[in-house]
């Protein structure tokens, strides 16, 4: 009966220790991405402010082409009726 008792304490021994291990790996892990993602910030910063420039600069061009894309149809309407005339 002692044997099996035994065993049961040394299979939950190693089971315990398994997992601490991974537990433990898993948080080293963490802290090298901790460091690789500190150490890109800048550079994520600068891709950030740079998209967000881009996305003004094409919203501005996107209104502009709007309002002459509005202002030839105004023109075409306008050239259509001097010719029915």
């Amino acid at each position: 009966m002692h044997s099996s008792n035994e065993w049961i304490q040394v299979f939950a021994g190693a089971i315990s220790t398994l997992i601490a291990v991974v537990a433990v790996s898993h948080k080293t892990n963490r802290a090298d991405y901790d460091a690789i993602i500190n150490e890109h910030k800048s550079e994520r910063d600068e891709l950030k402010k740079s998209y967000y420039e881009e996305r003004e600069l094409r919203i501005k061009a996107e209104t502009e082409a709007l309002e002459y894309k509005t202002k030839c149809k105004i023109l075409s309407k306008e050239l259509k009726q001097k010719n029915e005339h």
